[in-house]
């Protein structure tokens, strides 16, 4: 929390340099699917990302970008059966006891937006589509064992959601969007898919 509120006020500070373009915080709230969900089925309230969008054109209907965030996914499960294989030997071993599964993820994406208004209006819909790379930590603890597996992962996400201008540099941001992320290390990082639901704040620029 002290590192958000540090990067919130550190954007604030920037906000009357930012001509044509903005700055958005986020507080994210995420629902797995498929893969994930079999790991994880638990929804994420422990996410966030940052995002710069500079606006094209005099009526700022399309804006490119990029975005980085950090995700947190978590289950426990009570008397329950992991596999594990350890250094030096080949064999797989089960192990039974209180399980811990955790998933981070940091997605790096640029982004493209179209927006439905100009920067005249009121409110301001937008559709956009992100992409670029995903980084994934996948760690399972049973008792006193854990198995760690962590890879770079390629990522897209197409999203929809509309900001809302206050002043002349500040909005409301209210959005969602779909995550998806390719498996790697031979399916040990599984394929990740989730719908995130994203509320935040925007530093614009005077024109």
């Amino acid at each position: 929390m002290k590192k958000i509120l540090i990067i919130a006020i550190c954007l604030f500070g920037l906000s009357p340099f930012l001509k044509a373009q903005m700055l958005n915080l986020n507080y994210q709230m995420s629902v797995p699917f498929g893969d994930l969900k079999d790991f994880t089925n638990k929804a994420s309230f422990r996410g966030f990302d940052v995002e710069y969008h500079q606006f094209l054109g005099a009526d700022e209907r399309f804006s490119i970008g990029g975005a980085i965030g950090w995700n947190v996914y978590y289950k426990d499960k009570n008397d329950a059966s992991g596999n594990f294989k350890f250094s030096g030997s080949s064999d797989t071993y089960t192990i039974t006891g209180n399980q811990y599964r955790y998933i981070n993820t940091v997605p790096m994406l640029a982004i493209g937006r179209y927006y439905f208004t100009d920067n005249s209006a009121a409110v301001r819909p937008y559709v956009g589509l992100g992409l670029g790379t995903s980084w994934t930590e996948r760690r399972l603890e049973v008792g006193q064992f854990a198995s760690t597996v962590s890879r770079w992962q390629f990522a897209m996400s197409p999203e929809l959601g509309m900001y809302v201008p206050v002043s002349s540099q500040f909005a409301f941001n209210f959005g969602a969007k779909y995550n998806y992320a390719t498996k790697a290390s031979h399916g040990r990082v599984p394929e990740m898919q989730s719908l995130t639901f994203n509320i935040g704040i925007i530093l614009t620029g005077m024109q």
